[in-house]
C-alpha cells in the first residue's frame, strides 16, 4: 500500500523539478545568448570553411583502365561466356570477369561484366555506366551478349537459369573486337603522414580462374593472346591530387591454361573512374565540412552548461532551490534533462540550416561529383550526422554541467572547459598529427567523429575512429564526471 501511494509522489516531484528548471533556464537572458552564441559560431565556422574552400580534383585524371586481359578477336555479333570458379580476395573492390574491348590498349572502348569479393556483380562500360547484378561472387557464370553497339550482360549460379544485369551502348566497338577474360586487383591506399599526409598507392595482384571460356564467333586469328592493359607511360610518383588519378605501374600479370580447357588468370590494376567500382580519390566528407562549425559552437554550449550551475551558486538561489526539493539528485537530473534537451532542439535546427546553406558554397569551390558525392537532407548518413552534431552539443553542455557543480565557480569551470574542448584541439590539430589523433581517439573530442559520413583510407587523421565509437567515448566522459557531481552534490554544503 505505501509503496502505490509514493510512485505517484516520485513521477509529481519529478515533473515539479523539471518544470522549475524549464522556468529557470528559460528566464534566464544569459541562456538565449548561449543558445544564440552555439547557433551563430557553429553557422559561422561552416559557412566560412565553404566560402574558403577549393578543390581542382574534379579537373583531373578521373579514369583509369588497367589490368591483365587474355582475349581473342571477336567478329560482328556474337558472345563471350565463361564461369568464373573462384577468385582470390585481393581487396573488396578486385575485379574478374569478361570483357569486350575495341582493342587491347587502355583507354579503347570497352564494356567488361565482373564479380568482386564483397560488392557482387557489375556490369560497366567505358568508364561511365556501371549497373549492378547480384550480391554473389564467384563461382558465378558470366555472359556478354553484342548486337551492334549494344551490349546486354547476364549472370547464373547453374550456367542453365540466366538473368539478365543490363544492357549498355558502347559506340566506340568496332566490327572485330577483342573479347576475353581479365582480372584487376587495385592498389592499396593509405596514408603517409610524414612528410605531410599523402596518398600512398601500394600495386596488389589478383587471381582468378575460369572454366567453360568460349568466345564465338572468334576470327580468323583466333589464338589466345595475354596483355597487361596499361597506358604507355605510367606516372611514378603519382601527381598531387589535383591531378587527379594516379596512373602507376600495375604488377606484371600472367595467365596459366590447364588440361582440362580451365584458365587461371593473374592480374593488377583497377578498371573505371571515380563514383563507379569503389574508385574513390576524396580528401573532403561534404556532409563533415558542412557541420565543422559545431567544433567552434561548443562555446555557447560551455558557457551555457556550466552558467546552468555555477549562476546559482553564485547568487546563493541554490540555497532556495534545495529547501523547495531537497533531493538534490533530482535537481541535478532535471537540469541534466532540461539542458540536454534545449541544447538537442537547438543544435538540430542550426545543422539542417547549416546543411542546406554550406552544399551549394562547397559545390561552387569544385567539391562536387563525381569526386565528391552530393547528399540529401533525407539520406541516412546525414540525418545521423545531423542528429549526432545536435546530441554531440547536448552531450557537451551536460558534460559542462557537471564541471561547474563539482567546480562551483563560473571562471573557473568555463576556463578549464575552453582549455580542454577548444584550445588544446587546436593547438595541437595545428602542431601535430599523431597529438591530433590521440585527441580525437581518447579525449572528449572524439565525439565529433559521430559527424563522419566518408571512410577514408588507412592511416588519415580524417577517420582516426569510427562515428560510434568516438562518440561512445564522449559518452563514458560525461556519465563518469556527472556520477561524480551527483556524489559530489549530495556530501557537501550548496
Amino acid at each position: 500500500m505505501d509503496v502505490t501511494e509514493r510512485r505517484p509522489r516520485a513521477g509529481a516531484m519529478a515533473g515539479r523539478a523539471l518544470r522549475a528548471e524549464w522556468t529557470k533556464l528559460r528566464s534566464v537572458r544569459g541562456t538565449w545568448l548561449a543558445l544564440a552564441a552555439m547557433a551563430g559560431l557553429t553557422l559561422f565556422l561552416g559557412l566560412l570553411s565553404a566560402t574558403l574552400s577549393r578543390s581542382d580534383v574534379n579537373r583531373g585524371v578521373l579514369t583509369v583502365d588497367q589490368f591483365h586481359f587474355v582475349h581473342r578477336p571477336l567478329v560482328g555479333d556474337g558472345s563471350v561466356t565463361a564461369r568464373v570458379t573462384a577468385q582470390t580476395d585481393s581487396g573488396a573492390w578486385a575485379k574478374a570477369g569478361l570483357m569486350l574491348k575495341a582493342s587491347d590498349t587502355s583507354g579503347a572502348a570497352y564494356v567488361a561484366l565482373m564479380v568482386t569479393p564483397d560488392h557482387g556483380v557489375l556490369l560497366q562500360a567505358d568508364a561511365r555506366t556501371e549497373l549492378r547484378g547480384g550480391s554473389g561472387g564467384a563461382p558465378r557464370w558470366l555472359r556478354l551478349t553484342r548486337a551492334g553497339q549494344s551490349v546486354t550482360g547476364a549472370e547464373s549460379a547453374d550456367g542453365v537459369a540466366w538473368r539478365d544485369v543490363g544492357t549498355v551502348t558502347v559506340p566506340g566497338l568496332p566490327a572485330e573486337a577483342r573479347a576475353g577474360v581479365f582480372v584487376g586487383s587495385p592498389p592499396y591506399v593509405h596514408f603517409v603522414q610524414f612528410p605531410g599526409e599523402y596518398r600512398r598507392y601500394d600495386p596488389t595482384i589478383g587471381a582468378a580462374s575460369f572454366d567453360h571460356v568460349a568466345v564465338s564467333p572468334s576470327g580468323p586469328a583466333a589464338a589466345w593472346q595475354d596483355t597487361d592493359v596499361t597506358p604507355a607511360d605510367p606516372r611514378d610518383p603519382p601527381p598531387p591530387l589535383d591531378g587527379g588519378l594516379p596512373n602507376l605501374p600495375i604488377l606484371p600479370g600472367a595467365s596459366a591454361w590447364h588440361d582440362d580447357g580451365s584458365v587461371t588468370v593473374r592480374g593488377s590494376g583497377d578498371i573505371g573512374r571515380v563514383g563507379l567500382g569503389g574508385i574513390d580519390i576524396a580528401d573532403l566528407d561534404r556532409v563533415k565540412a558542412s557541420l565543422f562549425g559545431v567544433q567552434l559552437g561548443i562555446i555557447g554550449a560551455i558557457a551555457l552548461g556550466a552558467l546552468a550551475m555555477t549562476s546559482e551558486h553564485r547568487s546563493r538561489t541554490l540555497d532556495t532551490t534545495f529547501a523547495m526539493q531537497p533531493r538534490r539528485s533530482l535537481v541535478l537530473a532535471a537540469k541534466s534533462v532540461v539542458l540536454a534537451l534545449v541544447v538537442l532542439a537547438a543544435g538540430l535546427a542550426t545543422g539542417v540550416v547549416s546543411f542546406l546553406v554550406t552544399q551549394p558554397l562547397q559545390e561552387t569551390g569544385g567539391f562536387g561529383p563525381p569526386v565528391y558525392p552530393s547528399h540529401s537532407l533525407t539520406d541516412p548518413v546525414v540525418l545521423r550526422a545531423i542528429g549526432g552534431a545536435a546530441a554531440y552539443l547536448a552531450l557537451i553542455a551536460v558534460f559542462s554541467l557537471a564541471v561547474g557543480t563539482i567546480v562551483r565557480r563560473t571562471a573557473g569551470a568555463v576556463i578549464a572547459l575552453l582549455t580542454l574542448l577548444v584550445v588544446i584541439p587546436v593547438v595541437v590539430a595545428g602542431t601535430s598529427d599523431a597529438g591530433d589523433g590521440w585527441l580525437r581517439r581518447f579525449t572528449p573530442v572524439a565525439g565529433t567523429s559521430i559527424l563522419q559520413t566518408t571512410q577514408f583510407p588507412p592511416g588519415s587523421n580524417e577517420t582516426v575512429t569510427g562515428p560510434w565509437t568516438g562518440f561512445a567515448v564522449l559518452c563514458g566522459y560525461t556519465a563518469a564526471v556527472l556520477g561524480a557531481a551527483f556524489w559530489l552534490l549530495r556530501r557537501r554544503d550548496p
